[in-house]
């Protein structure tokens, strides 16, 4: 005769719990997956402001080349506001997208030559994240990460 198999009596999940588990397991991963890439794009999203800021600075280097003639860019503490001053007497301002000036070190104007040739130097701050930096003798603008 064959004999029966004893089911055994011990304790274990039910496919519903173990479905109801994985479950939460996945959204856990799936939310801290997405905290990090939102982190990312926000840095990214930063970093993109910043160089949209200095093609401005480079827009009126070239402007002042092909007019020969010099641009002022004037900085205020505090404000997300620049004026620039046209040797030929056009003056307007612009707004800095998402931030302000925060630090002025060293300059409050800059001034393009007809040549492109950056008459200070010195770096502005943005937001305590991001150092703007002019270089005198090539006329570079960089930015720095804090």
């Amino acid at each position: 005769m064959m004999k029966q198999l004893q089911i055994s009596k011990a304790k274990a999940f039910t496919l519903i719990e173990m479905l109801s588990i994985l479950l939460i397991i996945s959204c856990l991963i799936l939310t801290t997956l997405w905290s990090r890439s939102l982190l990312n794009i926000k840095t990214l999203n930063e970093e993109y402001k910043i160089e949209q800021l200095i093609t401005k600075f480079n827009y009126f280097k070239s402007k002042a080349i092909s007019n020969e003639s010099s641009i002022t860019l004037l900085f205020f503490n505090n404000t997300g506001r620049v004026q620039v001053v046209e040797e030929k007497g056009n003056k307007y301002r612009f707004n800095i997208k998402g931030g302000k000036v925060i630090n002025i070190a060293k300059l409050n104007t800059i001034n393009f030559d007809k040549y492109g040739n950056i008459s200070n130097f010195g770096s502005l701050m943005k937001e305590h994240i991001y150092k703007i930096i002019f270089h005198i003798e090539k006329g570079r603008i960089r930015y720095v990460k804090i």
